[in-house]
Order: C-alpha cells, then sequence, then structure tokens
C-alpha cells in the first residue's frame, strides 16, 4: 500500500499522463485499455489510488524515477551546459508562479512559459490552479 505522498505522486503521475494515455489508446484496437483509465479516472475522482491502475496501463513509478511530474518522456529534462538554454527557459519569457493540482489532490506542478498553453487536470477536467512565487 502506497503513503499518502506516494498515493499523491502516482495520482500526479496519472495526471500528466493522461492526455498521451488517451490518445495512445484511440479507436477499436485501445477499448480495453481506455475501459482500465476510465476505471483510474473514476478512482482518481473518489479518492482512491491509481496505482493498479498505472501497473495495467505500463506507466509506474520505475518506469518514470528521477522524471519530474509533468515532464514529458521524450523531452530530456536535463540542462547541458555546452547548449544555450531553450527560448522556452529563458527568465523574460517566464511566468512568475507554478500551477497546481486544481483540487489538491496531487502533488502535479508545472511551470508554464508565457507562450505555453494552459495545463490543465484530466482528471478533474479542470485547468490547474496558479500559484504566485513570492
Amino acid at each position: 500500500m502506497l503513503s499518502p505522498s506516494g498515493s499523491s505522486r502516482q495520482l500526479a503521475l496519472f495526471c500528466a499522463q493522461l492526455p498521451r494515455l488517451r490518445s495512445l489508446h484511440r479507436g477499436p484496437v485501445g477499448a480495453e485499455k481506455r475501459m482500465v483509465i476510465d476505471s483510474a479516472v473514476r478512482a482518481a475522482r473518489a479518492g482512491e489510488p491509481v496505482d493498479g491502475y498505472l501497473e495495467r496501463l505500463g506507466v509506474g513509478a520505475a518506469r518514470t524515477a528521477g522524471v519530474p511530474v509533468g515532464a514529458d518522456e521524450g523531452e530530456d529534462t536535463s540542462r547541458n551546459p555546452t547548449r544555450p538554454p531553450r527560448v522556452s527557459d529563458g527568465a523574460p519569457h517566464a511566468l512568475l508562479g507554478y500551477h497546481i493540482c486544481p483540487r489538491e489532490m496531487c502533488e502535479r506542478r508545472e511551470h508554464r512559459t508565457a507562450d505555453g498553453e494552459r495545463p490543465v487536470c484530466g482528471v478533474f477536467d479542470l485547468a490547474l490552479r496558479f500559484v504566485a512565487e513570492l
């Protein structure tokens, strides 16, 4: 059984991966996995753990260890000192704050650039809440 923070971490992972999971399992071939995704969403909304569903979907803490919640799997999150920072990482374009779970049920935390889209919680179908950095 997961600790409350472990459960929160699993929910944050699920929330961040939900759009990708839904797009991967479209059409008739993904019908079985879509049922698992829908069951996981219902469990998350009810405050139940989602770790068992994540395992069935092939998304788990072991597979994503060291990856920040909300980071794309294909994106290199480490900084290479020989390259300049990406434009989206530059201070003039960055918003001073971050977005968190609108229901405060998980640890998901997203930073967004001025030209980026507002992050959305796929579990509750709500935009993440902005918290200004002081």
